[in-house]
């Protein structure tokens, strides 16, 4: 399958991404490729080929525990106000 310009421009405006027409073409071309090597994987036969996989993750009981008392997590908070971790502001952030 190969991605033209528009079909990017398309796609780029559903994502809601300002691209210019240099980075248009480059967003095509990388679609393209990934398209086609998508195409490739199809192509494998992989008839009577069984998944082995190794043994599951063993996972512990999910079972009630108290949980971690107030004073420890403000004690290893790095910044703790009114009994709230404070964190950094990460969307739309100065």
């Amino acid at each position: 399958m190969n991605i033209d310009r528009e079909e990017a421009r398309r796609i780029a405006e559903l994502a809601r991404l300002d691209l210019d027409d240099d980075a248009l073409v480059r967003m095509a071309a990388e679609m393209t490729k990934i398209l086609t090597y998508i195409d490739q994987l199809r192509e494998v036969d992989v008839e009577g080929f069984e998944e082995h996989t190794a043994e599951a993750t063993p996972l512990r009981d999910d079972e009630p525990r108290p949980s971690l008392d107030r004073s420890s997590a403000e004690r290893n908070a790095p910044q703790w106000t009114g009994g709230f971790f404070v964190v950094p502001k990460v969307i739309g952030g100065e």
